[in-house]
């Protein structure tokens, strides 16, 4: 169970928080049992006139402490009664108010863990997991769920002790007090909780229905942001919002459902209650009219007030148990996205040290698939040397980045085997391997931040003239001194102010920085202009000295001067060599290259005429 889990880790303080709740259950008790005999010594009786309850070890000790109270006259004695009580309730209330403390402090720590593992356990998560799940319902987990689960779950709880507490204390004085009649309320309550939880067995279900058609508002609610210029270039604005409002009014309604359910049950219950209160009275009655057990008068009356104070815990007691059931749809997103499978690269963290690459990286003989019997590679053979440039060519879905994903480990091999120096790269550690590779991907993500921060990402003790060399080498150092507080501006969400080439070469400033000995370049300037390109391409070669390069292109101009060129079709490498022996062979790479030229030559005419 999810929420067991999280509590056992502050025992300490949920049983601090018990005993804090026993106590504060026994001030009140204390005042209930005293009201009928504080009501005698008001009108005159005589403490010898009291019940002795003989056996009753209680009352006996209650009939000293009122001998003691009356020996000094019997309006100082109402009058030391009065502060007495005074006392007992200033004494709940501390009770109550440590025990709040407590509960909020643990209901704020288990939030945090949750929320911490939560967190721990996504960026844990493949990256295949990102590509069959809605964004939008990942962040509704963090967001909508949590607060539901905190309110409904977490908050509940501590209504739910309290009330269990509470009844379980009552019911035993009541018990204490008079077995017959106790046992006539033992057989009236559970008919009232029945009812109750009648009303609320299918909030589980509902509630869950309209967690899932949040996490569709929240994904539907992500997807129009990051395709408004789309939405707003095929006008379809009115159908985004008929697709929207017809959304929420289905969550709106279903909610309505939901709280219906919930705050029937409580009503129902105190009306319940009601009802039992009176048979009580009636039955109470009974028995002392007819001399039937030791019930007094006094004791009656202490009695009914006593009940009168269990029904506030029944009322919460079935109020949270709504609350509760309607939670549990959260809590069970929750636990399935802790329970989601991590893949292989988590199970296989390596226990090896990598220190830098020595001699090569082979790929030997390697199958990769990311669903079963649906290979994306086949049988790849393949070796990077030290210090060698490899460039991967080929179509859209031909296992380019797929091969760079192996590289990085952020997925592991079907069959055959990824070695770097010989060794299975599943046995070195993955933080100590990454440390190594520098990536630079054709689709740059900047975070929320300065620019020297996006540079520095990941590696906070780097110095400004490590982060400045960097920048100098990727050929970002002179535009990032136009901008209006250069290294400490601000880019806001994924640098949107900045062009494609500057938001580029600000990725590789930052795998610059890293110093790695391993490059991967994944269609690094697929996306840019002539100009920006020539620029962009200018840093990737000052980068590549004297490192090993894995280059997945999509311009060829960008590979001629590769070591060699693997050319993939449909996740088999079908040509291999330099831009010169892949040319003179007149195959699929020849083929490529002239569909370039030819595209080119095409476009010059239309540039001349404008």
């Amino acid at each position: 169970m999810l929420t067991p889990r999280y509590i056992r880790r502050h025992a300490g303080r949920t049983v601090f928080f018990v005993v804090m709740v026993v106590l504060m259950v026994v001030t009140v008790m204390s005042t209930a049992l005293s009201v009928a005999d504080f009501l005698r010594l008001l009108f005159g009786a005589e403490v010898s006139a009291l019940p002795t309850a003989e056996g009753n070890l209680l009352m006996q000790g209650l009939n000293e402490l009122y001998a003691w109270l009356i020996a000094f006259g019997q309006r100082k004695a109402i009058l030391l009664f009065a502060i007495l009580i005074f006392v007992v309730y200033t004494v709940k209330n501390l009770f109550s108010y440590t025990a709040n403390v407590q509960i909020a402090i643990i209901r704020a720590k288990v939030v945090r863990d949750l929320r911490n593992d939560l967190f721990a356990k996504a960026l844990r998560l493949p990256l295949s997991y990102y590509g069959t799940h809605r964004k939008g319902d990942l962040l509704a987990r963090f967001s909508n769920d949590m607060v539901e689960y905190e309110e409904n779950i977490i908050g509940s709880l501590q209504l739910l002790a309290t009330a269990v507490i509470s009844l379980l204390l009552y019911l035993s004085m009541l018990l204490y007090i008079s077995p017959t009649l106790t046992l006539f309320v033992l057989c009236t309550l559970p008919l009232v909780l029945l009812i109750v939880s009648g009303i609320s067995h299918r909030l589980k279900r509902q509630s869950k229905a309209v967690q899932e058609k949040n996490a569709y508002l929240m994904a539907l609610i992500e997807e129009t942001i990051m395709g408004l210029k789309v939405i707003k270039a095929y006008t379809a604005i009115d159908f985004s919002n008929r697709r929207f409002r017809h959304s929420s009014r289905e969550l709106t309604l279903m909610r309505n459902r939901v709280y219906r359910r919930i705050y029937l049950a409580s009503p129902l219950s105190e009306f319940l209650s009601s009802v039992v209160v009176i048979g009580i009275l009636l039955f109470g009655c009974w028995l002392i009219f007819s001399g039937r057990g030791a019930l007094t008068p006094e004791l009656f009356i202490s009695y009914i007030m006593m009940f009168v104070l269990m029904i506030e815990p029944i009322k919460n007691l079935s109020t949270a148990v709504s609350q509760i059931k309607k939670g549990r749809s959260c809590a069970a997103r929750l636990q399935q996205l802790l329970d989601e499978d991590e893949g292989s690269v988590q199970q296989h963290p390596g226990h090896l040290p990598f220190d830098g690459l020595r001699h090569s990286i082979e790929f030997r003989h390697v199958d990769f698939a990311y669903q079963a019997d649906n290979n994306v590679l086949h049988d790849i053979c393949l070796t990077l040397h030290k210090g060698q440039r490899v460039a991967l060519v080929g179509s859209s879905g031909s296992g380019k980045s797929t091969m760079a994903d192996l590289m990085a480990r952020y997925y592991d091999v079907t069959s055959g085997t990824l070695l770097i120096d010989g060794t299975d790269i599943r046995d070195y550690r993955i933080d100590s391997l990454r440390r190594h590779i520098g990536i630079v991907a054709q689709e740059t993500v900047l975070f929320n931040g300065t620019v020297r921060d996006n540079i520095a990402f990941g590696m906070a003790d780097a110095s400004d003239s490590a982060i400045e060399q960097a920048a100098r080498i990727a050929n970002a150092h002179d535009f990032i001194l136009q901008l209006s507080d250069g290294y400490d501006t601000l880019l806001g969400d994924d640098g949107d102010t900045l062009s494609g080439g500057q938001r580029q070469r600000l990725s590789i400033a930052r795998a610059v920085l890293r110093n790695p000995e391993i490059l991967i370049m994944d269609e690094a300037t697929s996306a840019l202009d002539t100009e920006t390109e020539r620029q962009v391409q200018q840093a990737l070669d000052n980068v590549m000295q004297g490192r090993t390069a894995l280059i997945i292109a999509h311009r060829l101009s960008t590979i001629v001067g590769a070591d060699e060129i693997i050319v993939l079709e449909q996740g088999r490498i079908v040509e291999r060599g330099t831009h010169a022996q892949l040319s003179a062979q007149q195959g699929r790479y020849a083929h490529l290259v002239e569909l370039q030229n030819i595209k080119t030559a095409t476009t010059k005419p239309t540039t001349e005429h404008n």
